[in-house]
């Protein structure tokens, strides 16, 4: 059994690889388990893959670094109850240090699995991050942004669709200097063709054996996971003329415009509307299209026009360089401007807000 490890930046598109790859698996047969990870315990990605049948579980409340005990019991579930080929492992986005922490334990734990590690880049923020825009986030928050990619097996330039070809080839041509002893991938992950090249290379990967332990700086690498602020909310819209759905989709732009306008750097904003609608923003959105119309909509079930409902339920995944009380204020504000634009209800069921610990691996093997 293989267990593919993806780490890589908030916003980088991993939740959406996993879902195609796990959808061109199954078309085939070949039965596929996801174990997806967060700070927090509510998760957006948990319910999405949920909501399309994919076998998964979620490992909470910290880093499979700093849960690894978790991580594995979770594996094991998995083999017993679906028997995998192959388990796709998704990091949280502000997680480094994998190889030493997770991929060396699991080589020593559990000698039998292959491990592979992937690591994502959103093409529009590696761009900017590389050129020098480096105010986008603080120093600290950039430190873990690098270390992801230097401990990186595989590294995926993803959402290419979104540069023009001038920008992509200057790019390449950075990134074949920097990075020129890993794989690298370009792709659009919502194209098949690069989902199966990615998967091929995964499966002709030698070992990750050879991979190093990052040398790290555990200090500034918590630092940065602290200038993050995190905010999980689960709330119900209720409206009287059947627009909960508008109403949710017309807060999700609203808190988005709220973060922008505040110049609060984004890791990532998720919702997921009645189990049918993930929506997403990014710091590259931000910085690339402040528009909130063009926001990113993955549909579950039906087409992007919402539907008319009395009541929806919308579940917030916030992650953002600001505090957690200016966050929390910031969902208030989208709220009580729902609630008067619409006309409607709206009740809060669930809520925290937090910056993560100081990260504090179970195991740490050196080379």
């Amino acid at each position: 059994m293989k267990i593919h490890l993806l780490s890589g930046f908030l916003g980088s598109g991993k939740t959406t690889v996993i879902q195609r790859a796990c959808s061109l698996l199954l078309q085939e047969n070949i039965p596929v388990g996801v174990i997806t990870n967060d700070q927090g315990i509510r998760l957006v990605d948990g319910d999405y893959f949920k909501s399309l049948g994919i076998p998964g579980l979620q490992v909470e409340n910290g880093c499979f670094c700093c849960n690894y005990q978790d991580l594995n019991e979770h594996i094991e579930s998995l083999i017993e109850t679906n028997d995998p080929a192959c388990i796709f492992a998704e990091a949280v986005g502000s997680c480094t240090d994998m190889v030493a922490t997770v991929i060396k334990p699991l080589q020593r734990f559990r000698p039998g699995i292959q491990v592979t590690i992937s690591v994502l880049a959103d093409v529009r923020l590696l761009k900017m991050l590389l050129e020098g825009n480096e105010r986008l986030f603080e120093a600290s928050v950039n430190y873990i942004y690098f270390k992801q990619l230097e401990e990186a097996g595989v590294i995926i330039v993803n959402k290419i669709d979104l540069v023009s070809p001038e920008e992509m080839e200057k790019l390449k041509l950075i990134l074949s200097e920097k990075y020129e002893h890993k794989i690298i991938l370009y792709q659009d992950s919502l194209e098949e063709e690069d989902i199966r090249r990615w998967l091929k290379v995964l499966n002709e990967y030698p070992s990750t054996a050879a991979l190093s332990s990052l040398d790290i700086d555990y200090d500034l690498y918590g630092e940065g996971e602290a200038a993050l602020g995190w905010l999980d909310e689960e709330l119900v819209i209720n409206s009287s003329d059947e627009m909960a759905e508008q109403a949710s989709i017309a807060l999700t732009r609203s808190l988005f415009r709220k973060v922008s306008e505040g110049r609060y750097p984004i890791g990532h904003l998720k919702f997921l509307l009645n189990d049918r609608l993930k929506i997403s923003f990014t710091a590259a959105d931000a910085m690339c299209d402040p528009d909130p119309g063009s926001m990113a909509i993955t549909t579950l079930v039906s087409g992007l026009n919402p539907l008319p409902a009395p009541s929806a339920r919308l579940l917030i995944n916030a992650r953002v360089q600001t505090d957690p009380q200016i966050l929390t204020r910031l969902v208030e504000e989208a709220i009580d401007e729902t609630r008067a634009a619409f006309n409607c209800e709206v009740r809060v069921y669930s809520r925290s807000a937090f910056q993560p610990g100081y990260p504090r691996p179970a195991h740490r093997i050196g080379n």
